[in-house]
């Protein structure tokens, strides 16, 4: 899927808890970022909070197919990530790129929806 190729800023990361728990922003509601998919099949995300106290970032390889895109970990700053292979799907709509998928950790309970927009 050539659409996703290039870089995309972060508009918004969210936790959505399947218990009705309100969702929460792990690095606040306005936490800045970017993702970087390369034709070569490399990925790289990098987040921050607003005031750059805290980041969270990882890189590693991805593989598309039937509008998911898998990302294989090889680099992380949370080193209990390294080897994960996530699961994102895929929704383009125009300029906004939009991944939601299972959260990071088996057995949380909860989904990620991360909102991109194309840098």
């Amino acid at each position: 899927m050539s659409d996703l190729l290039g870089g995309w800023c972060l508009e918004s990361w969210l936790l959505v808890h399947a218990d009705g728990r309100p969702s929460e922003y792990p690095m606040g509601a306005d936490a800045k970022g970017y993702i970087l998919y390369t034709p070569g099949g490399q990925v790289s995300a990098t987040i921050m909070r607003a005031d750059a106290s805290a980041c969270f970032a990882y890189a590693g390889r991805y593989e598309i197919a039937d509008g998911t895109v898998f990302h294989s970990i090889e680099l992380s700053t949370d080193p209990a990530l390294v080897g994960v292979r996530s699961t994102r799907h895929i929704q383009l709509d125009g300029d906004r790129l939009s991944l939601s998928g299972p959260d990071f950790t088996a057995g949380t309970n909860r989904t990620q929806q991360i909102v991109w927009r194309r840098a």
